[in-house]
C-alpha cells in the first residue's frame, strides 16, 4: 500500500521546470515568428515536452493522493469537484482577461477570436478542439478527460480491477499507432479518446502504484538516466530526428524519461529529508498560473521589444530573460493573491456541502 507523504517538494520543483520548458519553447517560437530572430540557438524548440512531464505528473499526483479513497463511490464526487476547482476558476479568470485585452488593446494581443456562442461555450468548458485563447488550453481538455476516466476507479469494487481496466485501455492506445491508425481523420472527441498522449497519464498512475517497490539505491540513477534520455530526445527533436512520424513519437521520446525522472525523484525524497529553496517551491506551486498566463504576455512583450529596433543580439537576449523573470513573478503573484485563495475558498464550500 502507498503511504502518502505530506510534502513532495521535488515534484513541485519538477512542475516548475516543466512550466519553464514550455515558456522557453514559446519564447523561441514567438521570437522567431514576430521578430524573425533566433532565441538561444533554438535549443528550446523541444520545450513543449514540458507538457509530457505535466501529464505524467498529473497521473502520479492524483493516484498518489487518492490511493486510499479508491473503490469508494462516496469519494468520486469530492474528487471530481476538487479537480474541476483546480482547473476552471483560474482558467476562466485568465481567458476572460485576455479576451478583454484583445478587444481593448488588439495591437499587443490579437487572436482573431470569433465571439460566437458556440466558440465561447467550447472555450469556456474546454471541449475537445476548442478555440484557444492562450494557445495551451488544449492540454487541459486531456487533463479533464483523464480526471473523468480516473473517477471510474472510485466506483469499481477492487483496485486490481480498475488497474486492469486502465491497462487494457492503455494497450489499445499503444496498438493504434502501431497499426498505423490515422488520427487526423477523426473528429475532435475521437482524437482525444484515442490519443497516445493519454498513455503518459497511465505512466503516472503506474509510478504511484510501484513507487514503494523501487529499490532505494536506484532513485538517483533513475533521475540521471531519465534526464539524459530526455535531453538527448530534445536534441533529436530539435534536429528533426524522429523514431515515429506520429504523436506516439513524443510518448516514446519524452513520456518514458519523464516517468523515470518522476519515480526517481519521489523515491529519493521519500528516503531523504530535503530543504528546497522557497523560490523553486513558489515557481512549482504557481506552475499552472504560469502555464496559463505566459504566452499572451510573452507575445505582447516581444512585440514591444521589436518596436525598440535593437540589433544587438546580447541585449535582445537579456531583455527576453528579463521578460521571462517578470512573467514568472506575475504568475507567482497571481497564484498567491488569486488562484490559491480562490481554490481554498471553493474547496471549503464544497467540503461543507458534500
Amino acid at each position: 500500500m502507498i503511504k502518502q507523504n505530506t510534502q513532495l517538494n521535488l515534484i513541485q520543483v519538477l512542475r516548475g521546470i516543466a512550466s519553464l520548458l514550455v515558456v522557453l519553447f514559446h519564447v523561441t517560437i514567438t521570437f522567431a515568428t514576430i521578430n524573425k530572430q533566433v532565441f538561444g540557438f533554438n535549443f528550446f524548440l523541444f520545450g513543449g515536452a514540458g507538457v509530457d512531464i505535466f501529464f505524467v505528473l498529473s497521473g502520479f499526483i492524483i493516484t498518489y493522493t487518492s490511493f486510499k479513497a479508491l473503490n469508494r463511490p462516496d469519494k468520486v464526487l469530492p474528487f471530481i469537484s476538487r479537480r474541476f476547482v483546480r482547473i476552471f476558476p483560474a482558467y476562466w479568470i485568465i481567458i476572460g482577461l485576455f479576451l478583454l485585452t484583445q478587444i481593448i488593446f488588439p495591437v499587443f494581443y490579437k487572436t482573431h477570436y470569433d465571439f460566437s456562442v458556440e466558440n465561447l461555450l467550447s472555450t469556456v468548458f474546454l471541449l475537445p478542439g476548442h478555440v484557444m485563447v492562450n494557445g495551451v488550453s488544449w492540454t487541459l481538455s486531456f487533463e479533464l478527460f483523464f480526471y473523468l476516466l480516473f473517477s471510474i476507479a472510485f466506483i469499481i469494487p477492487k483496485r486490481k480491477w480498475a488497474f486492469c481496466l486502465f491497462a487494457f485501455y492503455a494497450m489499445i492506445l499503444i496498438a493504434l499507432p502501431v497499426l498505423q491508425y490515422n488520427f487526423d481523420n477523426s473528429n475532435e472527441w475521437v482524437k482525444l479518446i484515442t490519443s497516445p498522449m493519454n498513455i503518459e497519464f497511465f505512466m503516472g498512475v503506474i509510478a504511484a502504484a510501484i513507487i514503494r517497490k523501487i529499490p532505494r539505491n536506484l532513485s538517483l540513477p533513475l533521475v540521471i538516466t531519465g534526464s539524459i534520455i530526455f535531453l538527448t530526445s530534445g536534441v533529436c527533436a530539435d534536429l528533426n530526428y524522429y523514431l515515429l512520424h506520429n504523436i506516439f513519437n513524443r510518448v516514446l521520446l519524452f513520456g518514458i524519461p519523464a516517468f523515470l525522472i518522476v519515480i526517481g525523484l519521489v523515491r529519493f525524497e521519500l528516503n531523504n529529508q530535503l530543504k528546497v529553496h522557497n523560490i523553486l517551491l513558489s515557481l512549482g506551486e504557481a506552475s499552472y498560473s504560469l502555464y496559463l498566463i505566459h504566452l499572451p504576455l510573452i507575445s505582447a512583450a516581444i512585440k514591444l521589444i521589436g518596436r525598440l529596433n535593437i540589433q544587438n543580439n546580447i541585449i535582445l537576449h537579456l531583455l527576453l530573460f528579463i521578460v521571462i523573470i517578470l512573467v514568472c513573478c506575475t504568475s507567482v503573484l497571481f497564484y498567491k493573491c488569486i488562484e490559491k485563495p480562490l481554490i481554498d475558498k471553493l474547496n471549503k464550500r464544497i467540503a461543507l456541502r458534500l
